[in-house]
């Protein structure tokens, strides 16, 4: 899941210590304000999604504190705070893949994520950095897909359907 990142590189993560839980803004106060924006930024778009839940959780080694978001139990993606940064890993099935190819030509950071991405059974784990507006605006266009395609995918709830009545279950009428 960290192809192309060094361990130095996860090491820098702002959040380094299990046992302390960073609150889901400090980002936008621990940041430098251009990087703090962008936070700010893809963490409102991504709140702002139906049905998107965001839970600061610990990930153990390498990632320590990220960001995640989900769509039910399924995951949208997560951010990091690394150093002075922001950055994303997102997953894609072959599937997701094939649509997100299919919408034509590809902002050059997505394609490079998609690319350099690590497929681990079924998914692929792709990492994409947030360093600029544009960045965050393209990531939030393709995560809209992704939700929306998520969503697509979310089992129906159903109520428990009764179990049929055997013999030793008859109800004693007498």
């Amino acid at each position: 899941m960290s192809r192309g990142r060094s361990g130095a590189y996860w090491a820098a993560n702002r959040y380094p210590d299990e046992a302390v839980e960073p609150d889901p803004a400090a980002p936008r106060a621990d940041l430098p304000p251009a990087a703090a924006g962008r936070f700010s930024a893809v963490r409102r778009g991504l709140r702002a999604l139906d049905g998107v839940a965001e839970n600061v959780r610990y990930m153990g080694l390498p990632w320590r504190w990220a960001w995640e978001y989900a769509v039910g139990s399924r995951k949208l993606c997560w951010l990091h705070i690394v150093g002075d940064d922001v950055a994303a890993t997102f997953t894609l099935s072959d599937t997701e893949e094939g649509r997100l190819r299919a919408t034509g030509r590809l902002a050059t950071g997505l394609a490079r994520a998609m690319e350099e991405g690590q497929q681990t059974g079924p998914v692929k784990w792709c990492w994409i950095e947030l360093r600029d507006r544009r960045a965050v605006e393209t990531f939030l266009r393709f995560v809209r897909r992704k939700a929306e395609w998520l969503a697509e995918r979310t089992p129906p709830r159903r109520a428990p359907r009764p179990r049929p009545l055997r013999g030793d279950d008859v109800p004693d009428t007498g």
